[in-house]
């Protein structure tokens, strides 16, 4: 499920609106995110929630930096310093790699396609990064480059559940919508699921996002300590076994704790995956 909502709809968004360099950065998300090469003003506006004259303002201020740049047609692109930043930024943390790695060796572990998932804390979603499918003719096949509620699904539980209270206050407020029939959108069953969940240390959900499906996740945490994303698998419910839910529990932890281990401080991507 895509957050396709307005900005001028998301309270996250709205609270950094003001600040012209909150605003700058959501521009130039919006075009990272974005599978169009350019944008024209007007279209960035609406996606914004803001007037043309304020992105036609944010627009120039980044491409006198070289973080946009302006097409023949009178459209924008990213620039080519913002691709200089980016290479230079996955050079010196090559984190994709270390993920990717990491994840083909849970799907070779468990058996199941396994995925990673990060936290966009300006939208209080989450969204499929990277995932490596199993090699079962019977499998998901996760969305990538969606966002998605933190709610439901073990993926999102397992950040929500080490967020703060404040943070979970705002997501439980609402809108909580049930994807499935096993949704949890009782706000006290799900502070109880989340304490749970932060007690275990992962989260395991039966069919709460996608009818059917059963997912193990745990969280990854950043350098500064605090959860950026987590790891885990997927797999149908007809092929679950419960007397191996701790031992693939165990796996997913494993990974995450890799991955953290990475964030932790920059190293070499090859002695991060040796340890």
């Amino acid at each position: 499920m895509a957050d396709g909502g307005s900005v001028a709809n998301d309270p996250a968004k709205t609270r950094r609106r003001r600040h012209p360099l909150g605003r700058g950065i959501e521009l130039l998300t919006v075009m990272i995110d974005s599978e169009q090469s350019d944008h024209g003003v007007r279209e960035l506006a609406g996606r914004l929630g803001v007037s043309p004259s304020t992105v036609h303002r944010l627009i120039t201020d980044l491409e006198q930096l070289g973080l946009v740049a302006r097409t023949r047609n009178g459209s924008y692109r990213l620039g080519l310093e913002f691709l200089r930043l980016a290479w230079s930024t996955v050079e010196r943390y090559p984190l994709q790699e270390v993920s990717t790695e990491t994840l083909e060796q849970l799907t070779e572990q468990s058996g199941e396609s396994s995925f990673f998932a990060v936290y966009g804390e300006s939208r209080l979603h989450m969204m499929f990064s990277l995932a490596v499918e199993s090699p079962h003719p019977l499998r998901y096949t996760l969305p990538l480059k969606q966002w998605i509620p933190l709610y439901a699904g073990a993926s999102g539980l397992a950040i929500l559940a080490y967020l703060s209270h404040d943070i979970v206050d705002e997501v439980i407020a609402g809108p909580i919508t049930a994807l499935t029939d096993r949704t949890l959108v009782d706000a006290v069953d799900l502070r109880a699921r989340l304490e749970i969940v932060a007690r275990d240390g992962y989260a395991i959900t039966h069919g709460e996002r996608i009818e059917g499906a059963i997912a193990i996740a745990a969280p990854v945490f950043g350098a500064s300590g605090s959860v950026v994303g987590s790891i885990g698998i997927t797999m149908p419910e007809v092929r679950f076994n419960a007397a191996y839910s701790s031992s693939l529990a165990a796996q997913v932890t494993q990974a995450a704790a890799r991955i953290t281990e990475y964030l932790m401080g920059p190293r070499e991507a090859s002695d991060a995956l040796g340890r």
